[in-house]
C-alpha cells in the first residue's frame, strides 16, 4: 500500500500561490492566535478589559473638548459627542489593524525561525482581534446613539446604514493590506517604523476623523475624496447622522482602492514571507 504524503516540498513557488487551502486548514491555530492576543492584552491590568470601553470614551471627550469647545469645528449639526465617536471607532480600527500588522515579522521572528505554519495567521489574526475589540466598542455607540435617537428629534438613521458593515469591511481590508506591504520592508529597515508612526499621525489630519467633509475648501475636495478613509467616515456619519452627503463614485472608488492594496500587500506577503526570515 503506498504511503500518503502530507506535506509536499517543492523547489519553486509561484507568485499568485496565496495558500489558501493550507490557510484553512491551519483555522483552529488562527483561533488559537486570536484568543491569545484577546486574552494577553488585558493582563495584569488595573481596569482590563473595561479599557474597550474607556478608551473611545476617553478619546470623545478629548476630541469634544478641544475641537468643538476650543476650536469650535463644524459637526453640521450632528450632536457633538456622536461625531467624534464615530470618528473615533473608525480611526481607531483602521490604525490598529495596520500598526499590528506592519509588526507581523519583527515580533514573530522568534516563532517563525522555529516552526513553519503559513505567516498569513499572523496578520490574520490581528486583524480579527481588533475586529472584536471595534465590535465591542460598536455596541457602546450604538448605546448612546439609541438615547440620543430617542430624546432628540435631530438624530435618525438613513438608507446608507446598511453600508456600515461594508465600510468596515474595507476599513479592514486597507488596514491590513497597507501593514502587510510595511511588514515586508520594516524586517529590513527597522527605522521604518518611525516613519510610519509619523505618517500614521499625518493620515489622521488629511482624514475626516474631527471635522466634516463640508469645510474642506472646493480645490483640495478630488484629493480629499481620494483618500479610502474618507468615504468610510463619511458613509458611517451618513447613515448613521444623516447628515451631509456621499457621491457613489467616491464609495465605489475607496472600496476598489482598499481592495487594490489589500491584494498588493498580500501578493508582496506571500511572495517575501520565506525569504524575509534571513534579514530579521
Amino acid at each position: 500500500m503506498a504511503n500518503e504524503w502530507e506535506w509536499e516540498l517543492q523547489a519553486d513557488k509561484k507568485w499568485f500561490q496565496y495558500g489558501l487551502v493550507e490557510l484553512w486548514r491551519c483555522r483552529g491555530l488562527l483561533q488559537s492566535f486570536v484568543k491569545k492576543e484577546l486574552t494577553a492584552g488585558y493582563q495584569q491590568t488595573i481596569m482590563g478589559v473595561f479599557w474597550l470601553v474607556i478608551q473611545p470614551l476617553l478619546t470623545t471627550l478629548f476630541y469634544f473638548l478641544v475641537f468643538s469647545k476650543i476650536v469650535k469645528v463644524s459637526t453640521n449639526g450632528a450632536p457633538p459627542l456622536l461625531f467624534y465617536m464615530s470618528g473615533a471607532l473608525l480611526w481607531g480600527y483602521f490604525s490598529d489593524c495596520f500598526t499590528s500588522t506592519m509588526y507581523s515579522f519583527v515580533h514573530n521572528a522568534h516563532i517563525f525561525n522555529k516552526v513553519y505554519f503559513p505567516r498569513l495567521i499572523v496578520p490574520l489574526s490581528m486583524v480579527i482581534t481588533h475586529s472584536v475589540r471595534t465590535g465591542i466598542q460598536f455596541i457602546l455607540f450604538l448605546i448612546i446613539y439609541v438615547n440620543y435617537w430617542i430624546f432628540d428629534d435631530a438624530v435618525h438613521p438613513s438608507q446608507y446604514i446598511w453600508l456600515v458593515p461594508v465600510m468596515l469591511f474595507f476599513t479592514a481590508l486597507l488596514g491590513l493590506g497597507m501593514g502587510m506591504i510595511v511588514a515586508v520592508f520594516m524586517a529590513k529597515y527597522r527605522d521604518l517604523e518611525q516613519l510610519m508612526n509619523f505618517m500614521l499621525r499625518l493620515f489622521m489630519f488629511v482624514t475626516p476623523v474631527v471635522y466634516p467633509a463640508s469645510i474642506v475648501p472646493e480645490k483640495y475636495k478630488v484629493l480629499f475624496w481620494c483618500n479610502p478613509l474618507t468615504p468610510v467616515i463619511e458613509t458611517f456619519r451618513l447613515g448613521f447622522l444623516h447628515g451631509g452627503t456621499v457621491d457613489s463614485i467616491y464609495i465605489f472608488t475607496g472600496m476598489a482602492s482598499s481592495l487594490l492594496v489589500f491584494f498588493i500587500g498580500l501578493t508582496l506577503f506571500k511572495f517575501r514571507e520565506i525569504k524575509v526570515m534571513d534579514t530579521i
